[in-house]
């Protein structure tokens, strides 16, 4: 059985070594189908550490897109899923600094009048913000909560 696990183990560092190598070359669509075979891997054998790194990974590579609200999709799963420890502990850092893009990117969507989807992100991110800027994305919640109920 050890033998098994030992090339499962390979074959996963093989995929992320290979995803890795594929983002160097700007081959992100090719990079992001190894990291979710990964993943699928990690799924079958119940293995929440796994999933959660390679959930950083796709948030990493999400953000490199420039696709900050994948990002935060990816991070949510990867904080929800991992067990406490240094990975998580690493995921939730990634969460804070990806909550604080979309805080600025919700600001831009309100500005340019998307008010819905401004509130849905500013719902998502205020509780990986911190104190200050939460209370103050809150009360920016409650006003666009009421500016939307009056139409």
């Amino acid at each position: 059985m050890d033998e098994k696990i030992f090339i499962i183990t390979e074959g996963l560092k093989g995929l992320n070594n290979a995803a890795v190598e594929l983002i160097k070359k700007g081959e992100y669509d090719e990079a992001e189908k190894m990291f979710l075979t990964a993943e699928s891997t990690y799924k079958l054998f119940k293995c929440d550490e796994g999933i959660s790194m390679i959930r950083v990974s796709l948030a990493n590579l999400s953000l490199m897109r420039g696709n900050i609200a994948d990002a935060l999709g990816h991070v949510e799963t990867a904080t929800c899923v991992c067990p406490p420890g240094k990975r998580r502990d690493e995921a939730c850092d990634l969460h804070k600094k990806v909550a604080f893009m979309a805080l600025k990117m919700g600001m831009e969507k309100e500005k340019s009048g998307d008010l819905r989807d401004a509130l849905e992100l500013f719902e998502r991110i205020v509780p990986h913000l911190n104190e200050k800027r939460a209370a103050l994305v809150s009360k920016e919640i409650e006003s666009l909560k009421v500016h939307l109920e009056k139409g």
